[in-house]
């Protein structure tokens, strides 16, 4: 199958282009920056430069399924996250419509609903409601945090989880439910050929665990762990301080992010995952169907 991901380089993206490589898929990949190991076709480009329709037209030719999994945690010149999760994600989901796309899978978040808070979510919120909308065949796919093996996040959680005073936001008493990337991956692969789409689903750990926890268990050292609560609301006063310096996981939406319970129903996942429903799409056919 003729696949294009997004966000090729990032994290998601260069696990998931690994583990569709080795089911023969012709992969074709978007990134910007950032190489990847991998020998697939490349297209070079910024996001953010992708906002009209006829810019994304000449990728998608011969393609069949688009994954998107662009995401941003945090908004610079270029970058907003207007741009990067909506205005440019909805202009690619119309050129798959025009181009005859059969199937895309949104790489959402969890928290991006109608409760949605901050401008990360409420932008993937915006993109994710076209995609519903839209003629295609769609899985909204709203993952809780994601660790594993080149994860940012995971390794600046894992320096945490080891330092002999570990700080903890408002006590450390928020509920997340992680996933791992491998998980992540399969989840997609599961919607690439699944035959019933247009499907949203919460992706997350079996269990709700609190932040205190995940940091115990993230932890290698043997010594006893000892934490530091910094309240909330000073935390939120240095982010206001220090946002000249751009420190992307030190912003106030992070923050009240965190503030939240980042958990959801882990059933319909797995109901998902282990249902029979998978098929080999086909390109032509589908052109045909739509054609009537």
């Amino acid at each position: 199958m003729n696949i294009l991901i997004t966000g090729a380089s990032g994290f998601i993206g260069r696990h998931l282009i690994r583990s569709l490589v080795q089911s023969d898929h012709n992969i074709s990949a978007c990134i910007h920056k950032s190489e990847i190991p991998f020998k697939v076709k490349i297209f070079t480009c910024d996001f953010a430069q992708m906002q009209k329709v006829t810019d994304w037209l000449p990728l998608l030719m011969g393609i069949d399924v688009v994954i998107n999994c662009v995401g941003v945690i945090a908004e610079d010149k270029k970058h907003s996250f207007n741009v990067m999760h909506h205005l440019a994600p909805v202009a690619l989901f119309i050129a798959c419509e025009k181009t005859h796309v059969q199937r895309v899978i949104q790489v959402s978040a969890l928290g991006a609903d109608d409760s949605a808070r901050v401008e990360y979510h409420k932008s993937k919120l915006k993109a994710d409601d076209y995609l519903r909308q839209s003629t295609l065949e769609w899985f909204v796919l709203r993952p809780s945090l994601i660790f594993g093996e080149g994860g940012k996040s995971y390794v600046f959680f894992k320096c945490l989880s080891n330092l002999p005073i570990i700080p903890l936001v408002g006590g450390g008493q928020q509920l997340i439910q992680p996933i791992a990337v491998d998980e992540m991956v399969a989840v997609i692969e599961k919607c690439i050929l699944n035959k019933r789409p247009n499907q949203t689903f919460d992706v997350v750990g079996d269990k709700p665990i609190t932040y205190k926890q995940w940091m115990l268990q993230l932890r290698n050292k043997q010594s006893k762990a000892r934490f530091m609560t910094l309240p909330i609301s000073w935390m939120k006063f240095m982010a206001k301080l220090l946002k000249p310096f751009k420190l992307k996981l030190l912003s106030t939406d992070n923050l009240t992010m965190l503030e939240q319970n980042n958990v959801a129903d882990s059933l319909p996942l797995k109901e998902f995952i282990h249902s029979t429903g998978d098929s080999c799409l086909c390109r032509n056919d589908k052109i045909q169907e739509k054609s009537k």
